[in-house]
């Protein structure tokens, strides 16, 4: 197992030639890039390409060997020991791509073109790939870095606005993480749109790096802060079918009302946060996308026994009935807290009457 490598990070204005990229490179990219003609004639001018439709069912396992003897054959006229494999779209097809890259002839390059706010920002770094295996999410991957990633301004600027809010999730979370100069430029932002994402993105992508460099393969156990907000969002997520984002944000919600409950985050700290000018943006933000009903007392508001079904699924477990949550001391002091799933449901609970 050899070193990890940061990948080179290139922030351009446009699609780069295809040529840079040699004459033995597959495409692997969301299908909804055909409806485009600007980027349909870029993706045609790779030596071979492979269509996939986003979301949850592509990381299928049951899938997967379909998967692969398709890519084998649009790839047979490429030379096996030059291959790369491009990968453009968004966390799933990030993820699919990632692990397809990782297993295909023992290991391929691979460079990813993330198409979305929320993979820019999270998941094309780090170096996670995955699939889901009878509908839990990514409980089979691998730790592969990308070479290469390429945020392209043009194609992350035409997203829709609704993909700016949903990745609102990971900036926040970073921005808490990190504190610092990235917390106070997120709290200066006048608005969460594509401009200012677009500005704090080289900063959230260095934030992360600090942090994976640390624990590249999640073994020293530094790299766990990165769960922050995650426990109780990929609860919301599974049950609730809310994008990834959208999901993190409750559960960041959630965990600095713990964090403030527990004593960890001092009165003075948690009133801070609350009044911050970032989260009254993000609110802003919600209000005008199609997720301004979504509200905690609805999260929350499930029979314990539905939040015990996913806790035990969590990977974050450290004993049978034990799982490190990540809590907020102040933006910048992240701290893990092996707690019992009791303290959770009772918490749920609490919160649940508080949002009541």
């Amino acid at each position: 197992m050899g070193p990890f490598r940061q990948p080179k990070l290139y922030y351009v204005n446009n699609w780069p030639s295809v040529k840079i990229f040699g004459d033995d490179t597959l495409i692997i990219y969301d299908r909804i890039f055909d409806q485009i003609p600007s980027a349909r004639a870029w993706i045609r001018a790779f030596p071979a390409c492979y269509a996939v439709k986003s979301g949850e069912n592509l990381k299928d396992i049951d899938l997967f060997p379909g998967h692969i003897k398709a890519i084998e054959r649009v790839t047979r006229k490429l030379s096996s020991r030059k291959l790369k494999i491009v990968v453009l779209g968004g966390g799933s097809v990030g993820d699919f791509g990632g692990f397809v890259a990782s297993v295909f002839k023992r290991g391929v390059e691979l460079i990813h073109f993330p198409s979305t706010w929320l993979a820019a920002f999270d998941s094309s770094h780090g170096g996670k790939t995955a699939l889901n295996v009878s509908g839990v999410k990514n409980q089979i991957g691998t730790f592969y870095p990308a070479t290469q990633v390429y945020m392209v301004k043009s194609l992350l600027t035409s997203q829709p606005p609704e993909r700016s809010f949903e990745a609102l999730g990971e900036l926040i979370k970073m921005g808490l993480l990190a504190g610092g100069d990235l917390y106070s430029k997120m709290n200066r932002v006048s608005a969460f749109n594509s401009k200012a994402l677009w500005r704090l993105l080289p900063l959230v992508v260095r934030a992360k790096y600090r942090i994976v460099n640390k624990d590249p393969r999640e073994q020293t156990g530094e790299r766990q802060v990165l769960n922050f907000g995650h426990t109780l969002g990929h609860i919301f997520e599974a049950h609730f079918a809310l994008p990834h984002g959208v999901a993190v944000l409750a559960g960041i919600q959630f965990s600095l009302e713990w964090s403030y409950q527990r004593q960890l985050l001092s009165q003075k700290e948690y009133l801070n946060l609350m009044r911050a000018k970032f989260w009254k943006k993000a609110v802003d933000k919600k209000m005008s996308s199609t997720w301004k009903h979504l509200n905690m007392l609805a999260l929350l508001g499930e029979a314990p026994r539905t939040y015990m079904g996913y806790l035990q699924q969590d990977k974050k477990k450290s004993g049978v009935r034990m799982l490190g949550f990540v809590f907020l001391k102040k933006p910048g002091a992240p701290t893990v807290i092996n707690v019992d799933f009791k303290e959770i449901l009772a918490e749920i609970s609490r919160q649940s009457s508080f949002w009541g």
